[in-house]
């Protein structure tokens, strides 16, 4: 009896033990839902009283509401015609001819012709005058274009006006009861603002997204002028054309790419700014085109060694790589290798930039040009021309050439012929030393030198023979590299700098 009562203790741990062992997880289960509950129950006896601060949510909501009844989806329609193709009988009678009496001639099949569909996104910028704004790629080709508005209403175009090199459009349909949303100063409009981007995705019209300005200024390639504000609002097929507003309910920008891997949206879209909206609106509804300012000069961005190599304080600006000779540069003063920094007292940064700027100016005008020239700051007065039809024509083919070797550079060159120029495509032989071998990995091949490109100058030195090369990429000047004006067969001119081999 002794050893018994001893042992009660130990007994009742052990059923403790197994007690703790078979019912806690259940338990403690139930225990960790209990708080778990609690706590939703009491956040969400919060929320009526958080939710009198979300601001944002009723700013998105007012905006929508201001804004979609602008935005409107546009379909097109592009007649097609398809040819049949030929049969057994028409094939024969291409080898053999008629000389096959026994088979039977037969009427050709007829051409068929049907209509493509497509659409995509515009918003009403005036409804006095029934202007709406899209892409030029939404409507390039089309034969008929409506607008299909957000009361179910669709309106035939009564004509429409493009600028490819803009990738915009104006369409003008009959100014009956429409609502428009007015053009914002998209230079106002900075990186981190609330944007909403609403169209047609997919087909899903007055789809609205949100989302920040992510950056300004970008150029993605494809058109020639661009200056496009980048969003992470949702942007997807059918958005095209749309518009991309500000809080304040203004169009800021009009939808027009996308970057992405997968050809759906991965958060990086490319707005076309207003600002650069209203200049092409405005001369497509007077003129009925665009008409561009003109500098007549070939540019180029610069790299940190060709910076250096000029002897510049900074690679923000443009080189002038070309002068069209005749052209409003070449008249005023403006040379090669000259470094444009800002166009009528505004900066220019790059080469997207100044192209963007000389286009905005009005011909027959002149404006200042700032540039450094040998190290000193100039300013040049311009008077502006109208771009010509074909640039390529403007520049022409005015080229050096030459020949010889230098192999610490990964180049050789030689003499230029009536031969090499008819190889490697030019309409005549240029004066100049012309690559006819780049080493690969060398950082000539680097920077995109290839055979049958011509060297013009060395160290802003013309060259017209292999020897005057050599010379020149051996200078004491040339040890850490050597700055080269190069061209090819369409007459394009540019500048490299080219390190020599280690």
């Amino acid at each position: 009896m002794k050893w018994t009562w001893k042992l009660m203790p130990l007994l009742a741990a052990l059923l403790l033990l197994a007690m703790v062992l078979t019912y806690g997880p259940t338990l403690a289960g139930r225990a960790a839902y209990a708080v778990a509950a609690g706590e939703a129950r009491a956040a969400r006896e919060q929320l009526p009283q958080l939710s009198k601060h979300d601001q944002l949510s009723a700013l998105f909501r007012t905006v929508s509401k201001v804004v979609k009844p602008a935005v409107v989806v546009v379909h097109v329609k592009q007649k097609v015609t398809v040819r049949p193709m030929p049969d057994a009988d028409d094939l024969f009678r291409r080898f053999f001819g008629d000389r096959m009496p026994n088979m039977p001639r037969r009427s050709p099949t007829p051409p068929r012709e049907y209509f493509a569909r497509g659409l995509g996104s515009g918003v009403i910028v005036d409804a006095k005058n029934g202007y709406v704004l899209t892409n030029w790629h939404v409507v390039r080709n089309a034969d008929k274009v409506e607008i299909a508005l957000p009361d179910n209403r669709r309106m035939t175009a009564e004509w429409v006006r493009t600028d490819a090199a803009t990738d915009l459009a104006i369409v003008k349909v009959k100014p009956d009861r429409l609502i428009d949303a007015p053009l914002g100063d998209s230079d106002k409009a900075a990186v981190g603002d609330w944007v909403l981007a609403i169209g047609a995705p997919e087909g899903l019209p007055q789809t609205v997204t949100a989302g920040i300005i992510s950056a300004k200024g970008r150029y993605s390639g494809g058109t020639a002028y661009q200056d496009f504000i980048q969003t992470d609002a949702a942007i997807n097929h059918g958005n095209s054309g749309g518009p991309l507003v500000n809080m304040r309910g203004e169009v800021i920008g009009i939808n027009s790419a996308i970057i992405s891997r997968t050809g759906v949206n991965e958060g990086i879209g490319l707005t076309i700014p207003s600002n650069m909206a209203k200049a092409i609106m405005r001369q497509l509804i007077e003129k009925g085109k665009v008409t561009r300012g003109y500098l007549g000069v070939v540019i180029q961005n610069i790299d940190e060694e060709l910076a250096r190599s000029l002897k510049l304080p900074g690679m923000e600006g443009t080189l002038v790589a070309q002068v069209a000779e005749g052209g409003p540069a070449e008249k005023a003063g403006i040379r090669e290798e000259d470094f444009l920094t800002a166009v009528n007292g505004k900066k220019v940064r790059n080469v997207n930039e100044l192209r963007n700027a000389v286009a905005d100016l009005t011909a027959g005008k002149s404006y200042p040009f700032e540039l450094i020239r040998n190290g000193k700051k100039m300013t040049i007065k311009v008077k502006i021309t109208t771009q010509p039809g074909d640039m390529e024509a403007a520049f022409g083919q005015d080229d050096p050439g030459g020949g010889g070797q230098a192999e610490r550079f990964g180049l050789t060159v030689e003499k230029m012929t009536d031969e090499l120029a008819r190889k490697y495509g030019y309409r005549r032989a240029p004066e100049g030393v012309v690559i006819s071998e780049v080493k690969p990995g060398s950082d000539a091949a680097e920077r995109g030198l290839t055979a049958g490109m011509v060297i013009l100058k060395v160290q802003g030195k013309k060259v017209t023979t292999p020897s005057d090369f050599a010379r020149l990429a051996s200078g004491r000047d040339a040890r850490e590299g050597i700055r080269l004006q190069i061209t090819n067969p369409a007459g394009a001119r540019r500048y490299v700098f080219v390190a020599p081999s280690k």
